[in-house]
């Protein structure tokens, strides 16, 4: 592949992140949100081999229950099958390429295509195939659809394109640890989230991992009640798998008999920084976890482009809140206007992406994990030329 001389200098600049200590970092150059060329390279090292959620495992309860998604060039079709089992299958008839489920989500026993009847089982198997007598080249026993990599955790649905690409369980127990008296598992869906921000994928990312923004974007939102200066870094885990940060309530939010972090969870216990903090949780590439103890709004950011992006998610939440209309009303309320604070963020960064007069600028204490995420970029997509990474492998 040849390189742009743009591109060829974002490589060098990246790679000089994984030596760069998180308080000497710098945002990232402009062109990192617009380049054709290292969009590109994003797609073929990152969003081709990487573990992407795409959904939340409960809100497909059901055998029969499905969704679609599309990631990159690839049309999936998520099923529960009869069996019980969580599969992500190619949504494309083994006939002639036909879309076999053409809705966002449904339940079904059997697919049936659109284009000439063939039917697949909940599992991707043919069952019936009409009229195909005297086809010399059609075997129905050997017919099914192709499946791809899918790990159901703590309740979310991932899916990977890359057939050997090393299990997602074992590389997030750091994770698991600091999720363990949360119980994600457990959390249902108060209300999904499905949209385009017309930004780079990296940008919205880059605005789910910290809390610094909360005294700008979200001040009319979040910072009275989880006020920017109280935001702390959390060390880095050791296997740069993800980056983490709380956000400690105010006083006034602390006494209050109901709220986010107030919320029951009969048989869950926290500790006391669990109990008075936000966390949020950014696991690489593109996934925003930001949860109180009985709620968690979590974002996917899948690029559809150099300058565009869909947004997946939700906010989930403990049973016992969802129980509660008035409660579950406010809450759905705050969070979506939260999140379309973020998204209008993302556009209106992009849109100034291209000025001559863009230059890097410092982090922030409390951005860290943004400096934790360059790093990560560094490492995949330039540790050819990152000093001391292809030694320390």
């Amino acid at each position: 592949m040849t390189l742009s001389a743009v591109t060829d200098r974002l490589l060098d600049t990246l790679a000089a992140y994984p030596g760069t200590e998180d308080a000497a970092s710098l945002t990232l150059p402009p062109e990192a949100y617009t380049d054709p060329g290292l969009y590109e390279i994003e797609k073929e090292t990152i969003f081709k081999h990487e573990w992407l959620l795409i959904g939340r495992a409960n809100d497909i309860p059901d055998p029969g229950d499905w969704f679609t998604f599309q990631v990159l060039d690839e049309p999936l079709l998520i099923v529960r099958g009869t069996d019980g089992e969580i599969r992500a299958l190619s949504n494309i008839c083994r006939h002639r390429y036909m879309p076999i489920a053409l809705d966002e989500k449904g339940s079904a026993k059997r697919f049936v295509c659109a284009y000439h009847g063939w039917v697949y089982g909940t599992d991707g198997r043919l069952v019936a195939a009409p009229l195909m007598e005297g086809s010399l080249a059609f075997e129905k026993e050997s017919c099914k659809l192709p499946e791809h990599r899918l790990e159901v955790w703590q309740g979310f649905i991932f899916v990977n394109l890359d057939d050997n690409t090393p299990p997602l369980a074992p590389q997030l127990h750091e994770a698991d640890a600091m999720l363990e008296n949360y119980r994600t598992d457990e959390l249902i869906t108060g209300f999904a989230y499905d949209t385009i921000w017309e930004g780079n994928w990296k940008l919205a990312t880059e605005n789910g991992m910290e809390f610094y923004h909360h005294m700008g974007l979200h001040a009319a939102t979040l910072e009275a009640d989880l006020p920017a200066r109280q935001a702390r870094m959390d060390e880095a885990p050791a296997s740069g798998r993800f980056t983490h940060s709380r956000c400690f309530y105010s006083e006034a939010a602390r006494n209050q008999s109901e709220g986010f972090g107030n919320a029951a969870r009969p048989g869950c216990s926290f500790a006391e920084h669990e109990r008075n903090s936000a966390y949020a949780i950014g696991l690489f590439p593109n996934i925003s976890l930001a949860m109180s103890t009985a709620t968690n709004n979590w974002l996917s950011f899948i690029p559809i482009g150099p300058e565009r992006t869909r947004v997946i998610g939700g906010f989930v939440v403990a049973p016992e809140m969802a129980a509660d209309t008035k409660v579950m009303e406010g809450s759905n309320e705050l969070v979506y206007a939260v999140n379309e604070e973020d998204g209008q963020a993302t556009w209106r960064l992009q849109q100034v992406m291209r000025s001559a007069k863009a230059a890097p600028g410092p982090l922030n204490v409390r951005e860290g994990t943004c400096a934790q995420f360059y790093k990560y970029l560094g490492r995949t997509l330039a540790a050819d030329r990152a000093p001391g990474l292809q030694a320390a492998e």
